[in-house]
């Protein structure tokens, strides 16, 4: 993951709204209602007093370069792409360079993708109408995923669940 203030605000806003919804679905008793109540209360306080420090966005510039069946700069994902051409399927390969010297590079193939981004891999479900990473994800074997969804410039996507 790269290292950014909206990076680190989403990733710890990501966190705080999944503990929140782990406390609601924790399945208390009936005689810890009250407190299961209280606790969610301050933890909706905290979620939305986080949400009030999101800095602004990043403004970096960035070109996003993209080759059907391309080699990755990355030896790591130019493996992932050796095997993908032996068993004779298809791949794309997103570039994302920024004017500070970022790198993000993605192997896409179907309805997987592989990622660096920051020295990390990421491995999850490609959105091809959103063109993001769900970390993790897997429609095919029921895997939900783990909340992390990035775009091709290594950015997380962060949409709050709560209603209100």
């Amino acid at each position: 993951m790269l290292k950014t203030a909206m990076n680190e605000w989403a990733l710890k806003a990501i966190q705080l709204e999944t503990a929140l919804m782990a406390l609601d679905e924790a399945g208390l008793p009936t005689n810890m209602k009250a407190l299961q109540d209280k606790a969610e209360q301050s933890m909706r306080d905290l979620v939305k007093g986080w949400q009030a420090q999101k800095p602004k966005a990043d403004e970096r510039k960035w070109k996003v370069e993209e080759k059907a069946g391309g080699t990755p700069r990355d030896e790591e994902l130019a493996e992932v792409t050796s095997h993908l051409k032996e068993e004779g399927m298809e791949w794309t390969v997103y570039l994302a360079t920024s004017d500070k010297g970022d790198t993000v590079e993605t192997v896409v193939s179907e309805d997987r993708a592989w990622m660096t981004a920051g020295g990390e891999y990421y491995l999850g479900q490609w959105d091809e109408d959103d063109k993001v990473v769900d970390v993790g994800r897997d429609d095919e074997e029921g895997e939900l995923g783990t909340g992390l969804v990035f775009s091709l410039t290594g950015e997380l996507v962060f949409e709050s669940e709560l209603g209100d």
